[in-house]
Order: C-alpha cells, then structure tokens, then sequence
C-alpha cells in the first residue's frame, strides 16, 4: 500500500518510526503475489513488431494458458499514432478486446495520471480474480523527453522545443556544438528531470507487483562496457532502465524476415540467441526457449545471482565418502560412455 502524501504532512521523523504505515506481508504470500510477474523491454528500429509482440501476449493466454476474458486486463500507456494498434486489431483476440483499455497521452501530466489509473484498475482486477493483469508502456524515449518538457515548463515557463531553440540562440557554446541538450546541465537540471522520469514515474512502476512491458526504439551504444556494443544499439530513453526490468529482447526485421535476441534474462546464466519469429508467435517462442534453458539446467536463484555479483564464493560441497568406490560411467553397445544424470550436452542447440 502506498502511503500518500497527506497522511505523512507534519509527520517529524520520530514520528515516523514511531508510526506503523506500511503492513507486512508473508514471504509466502508475497511470492504467490509475484512470483508469476514479468517486467520486459522490447526494443528495436521502427516496424521491428514491437505492438505485434505485445499483442501476441494476448494469443499466448487464450490458446496456452486458456485464460477467461474474465480474467484478462491490459492496460496500454500509448503516446503513439493512433493507427498503430488498429492497423494490428487482428492480433487481438476478440472476446479480449473488451479487456484492453488504451490510454491514449500527450504531455508528462497525462502519462503520470493514465500510470496511476491502470495500476488502481489493475489491482482491482488482481483483487478481483487473483490473476495478474498486464501494463503496457509504448515508447520509452518519449516518457524521457515529457520529463524533460514538463521541468522546462515549470521551471522556465517554456515547451521543450521552444527552450531549446532560445538556448541555441542564446549560448555561445551551441556554435561548436549542435547539442541542444548541453543547455542543461549540472545538478540544477539533469538530476531534477530524473527525479520526474525516475522517483515520479518509473521507480514506482519497477515495484508494481504484476507485468509490465516497456516498447522502445533505439539509439546508439558506443560503451564498450554495455551489453549492447556488441550490436551498436541500446534501448532507447533513459540509460538506467535496462536495470529495472528482468528480460530485454531486442526486435529485428530484413525484407519479410523477423527475428529477436535477448540480451538480459534475469534468472538464467546463458541467453538462448536469436530466434527466427516470422509468422510465429515470438513470446511464445520466447516462453518456449526459456523453459528450453531451463531444462538444460540454466536457471539460476536469487542466491546464485547475489554470489556471482558481490563475488561471494558458494560453500563448498560435502565431498564424497573416501571409502565409497567412484562409479564409472556405463558403456551403451556402440562403446560410448553414458552422460552423467544432469549433465549439459554442448552440442544441443536451442
């Protein structure tokens, strides 16, 4: 439960830890509440499929998961054309479609207000069914840029564009470099347009406990140390998203060929590769690979994961009794050793 910003008014902070605003819950009712979530960026250039894979969410859980449209609710945050998503109507199932609410926004006040709408709708359905209803936020880079609108409206009492175009005029700087951006700069500015795009808006959405998937374009990655160099591209938007979120998956298409690469997939020690989508449904295939890695035995824990990234060393396990004879690895008929029960064969593709 968020606590607002009128039951804290004139709390001092002894009063505070005094008080008792947040109530607990058991781990084992916080993981059925959650355990089941996604939080997902799809990224990719312009008509890479990304509304088509969010979309094909929808056909995953009436055909897979039989899912009732009782049952079901999407709530799309889309700041887009509006013929983007009824150029792809067919990919909503029909008996769903009524369980589909857009909302369609404009400026930084609208995408905070249509944020806050779903996440009550969607724990009211929550509540309701005890199923986990579906937050869709299209484009990321343009929830970055009505932060930046709304601070230099309220700050400046001008649009984006508009402050922008004065700066350029105004700085002597803008005559070497081109950059608008560079009239913002230092604490005064960047840190107050992260805290409208990131404590406001997309920190809060980050603990929201049911799935949310985030669309993006792309921009360019020159970081030799990012995930992305090797690509060239990183999700556009803000740079930190990519660790608020366990999967990003980045869409491709060449002529009538679409394909799709994870490049994060929290929980697993490997990537499965680029999958072939064309004519497929790609998060079902995406749902597919990844019970494929964990079969292999790639799933990882939140322990394992904590380890490998504080650089704890896992306690060493109970070595065999001495006086208990090694057992050799059985022969099938054509001479070839048996593979140990849990042993990965390398040679499988995914």
């Amino acid at each position: 439960m968020v606590t607002t910003k009128k039951e804290v008014e004139g709390k001092s902070t002894k009063s505070l830890w005094e008080s008792e605003l947040v109530k607990p819950i058991t781990a084992t009712k916080y993981i059925e509440e959650t355990a089941d979530t996604e939080k997902m960026i799809l990224f990719g250039e312009s008509n890479a499929g990304k509304t088509s894979y969010y979309l094909s969410i929808l056909s995953f859980l009436k055909s897979v998961k039989k899912l009732d449209k009782e049952d079901l609710l999407m709530c799309i945050v889309y700041p887009d054309r509006p013929t983007g998503i009824k150029k792809l109507e067919g990919l909503i199932p029909v008996e769903y479609r009524d369980s589909v609410l857009v909302f369609p926004i404009n400026t930084y006040e609208e995408l905070i207000s249509a944020t806050a709408v779903a996440e009550k709708r969607l724990k009211e359905h929550f509540k309701k069914t005890g199923k986990h209803g579906w937050l869709v936020l299209e484009l990321l880079e343009e929830a970055w840029k009505m932060s930046q609108d709304y601070y230099t409206r309220e700050a400046y009492g001008e649009t984006l564009g508009d402050y922008f175009a004065q700066k350029r005029a105004e700085v002597k700087a803008m005559k070497t470099d081109d950059s608008a951006y560079k009239s913002l700069t230092g604490w005064g500015d960047w840190s107050v347009i992260k805290f409208f795009h990131n404590y406001n808006w997309i920190d809060i959405i980050k603990r929201m406990p049911f799935n949310v998937v985030f669309t993006s374009e792309i921009k360019q990655e020159g970081n030799k140390d990012s995930i992305f160099y090797d690509l060239g591209y990183r999700p556009a938007g803000e740079k930190d998203n990519m660790h608020r979120v366990d999967t990003i998956i980045y869409l491709s298409h060449k002529g009538n060929m679409f394909k799709m690469r994870p490049y994060k997939l929290t929980g697993f020690k490997k990537l499965y590769g680029e999958i072939d989508i064309t004519n497929k449904n790609p998060y079902s295939e995406h749902k597919k690979a990844c019970k494929r890695l964990e079969d292999l035995g790639y799933k990882s824990s939140a322990i394992e994961e904590l380890e490998q990234s504080t650089g704890i060393k896992p306690p060493k396990k109970k070595p065999a009794e001495k006086n208990e004879p090694a057992k050799k690895p059985e022969k099938k008929e054509n001479g070839e050793e048996e593979k140990k029960e849990g042993e990965i064969d390398w040679d499988m593709e995914l």
